[in-house]
């Protein structure tokens, strides 16, 4: 049976005018599943979702790399990729736009630093948002300017329910860190992020900046649900997921000396589905969120490790009626290739 496909390039720009341009911009987020069988589709692909959408950020996140059947590893992998500090330096600002205090022009370099080169370390430091002199470019106090600003901080980071309780407590401390006034310190920042990041950090560390428990199966959900949410009330317009699921077509782990990464045992692989599961259930709770799953078209149809091995997944995204001669772009599941037609 002959399946229509759509090209790379094709599909990206109906992506970019569709989705992006449109429904998860304003807020919306979708899950697509993409069979790509072909290598230089599949490496378009790979590059052309990271240049996609005004205003997105984006993450990949690759099961040969990521255990991508446990939510706290995808998670972290997506939270490495991420400008954690120019996101919290962002919220500031329009903190202080609510304080009625905005941000004079020659002082706005320190919030436009962008996730392509997120600061670390002495550099973070020496991006800390100088109050003192937008406090003398308002003519204001800066003492009252400060406390007004850390006002509007908290109202906007801690009576934002949508966020959960561990999120917000770790972005109100990054805020804190960003006015420069000595109540978060560098140290703490480090641990907060290196936290976000499922590095491994002592116990005493965590409570000190408010943090009870790591990153786990329990938390990284609604974490990542935050995530979106943190992202379009920082300015962004979302966060665009890219998730190569190429491995878990790999039944058996070659001979040792050339393995590279993870590999799935079925029930791994059932997990893993799992995750996607949640991930298109979750669509009505999750802000300005475009999810790609790349997966080789043999995991459509295997029984013993496809979509129907496990029927959940595979009823969310089962080939609506279409036309044979004509691929879907706008379906759940979208099979992709360089020609025309590829055979199934």
């Amino acid at each position: 049976m002959t399946v229509a496909t759509i090209g790379a390039a094709e599909y990206l720009d109906f992506v970019e005018r569709e989705y992006l341009a449109g429904y998860v911009g304003r807020g919306g987020a979708t899950v697509k599943l993409l069979a790509v069988g072909d290598d230089a589709a599949r490496a378009r692909l790979s590059s052309g979702f990271a240049e996609l959408g005004d205003g997105f950020e984006y993450a990949a996140v690759d099961a040969t790399t990521t255990r991508v059947h446990l939510i706290d590893q995808v998670f972290a992998t997506i939270a490495r990729q991420l400008d954690w500090i120019g996101l919290a330096a962002a919220v500031v600002r329009s903190a202080l736009d609510r304080a009625a205090f905005p941000v004079p022009e020659e002082h706005a370099g320190v919030f436009d630093h962008s996730s392509a080169s997120a600061p670390q370390g002495g550099a973070a430091d020496r991006m800390r948002i100088d109050l003192s002199a937008i406090a003398r470019y308002h003519e204001v106090d800066a003492a009252e300017l400060y406390r007004s600003v850390r006002r509007a901080i908290e109202q906007i980071v801690l009576r934002d329910t949508e966020l959960s309780h561990e999120f917000r407590v770790a972005m109100l401390r990054l805020c804190q860190e960003r006015l420069g006034r000595g109540d978060v310190s560098a140290t703490e920042r480090e641990t907060i992020v290196g936290w976000l990041r499922g590095e491994r950090l002592p116990a005493a560390d965590l409570r000190r900046v408010g943090l009870q428990t790591k990153v786990n199966r329990y938390n990284a959900r609604p974490l990542l649900l935050s995530l979106t949410r943190w992202l379009r009330i920082a300015g962004r317009s979302g966060l665009v997921l890219h998730l190569d699921l190429d491995r878990l077509a790999v039944a058996r782990r070659p001979p040792v000396g050339l393995r590279d990464g993870h590999y799935y045992s079925k029930t791994a692989t059932l997990d893993a589905y799992e995750l996607v599961r949640q991930l298109i259930d979750a669509t009505d709770e999750t802000e300005g969120l475009f999810v790609a799953v790349r997966l080789p078209p043999v995991l459509v149809h295997d029984e013993a490790r496809g979509l129907p091995a496990y029927t959940a997944l595979q009823l969310r995204v089962a080939d609506e009626v279409r036309d044979r001669r004509r691929a879907n772009p706008y379906a759940a599941l979208v099979r992709i290739g360089a020609r025309a037609q590829e055979t199934a």
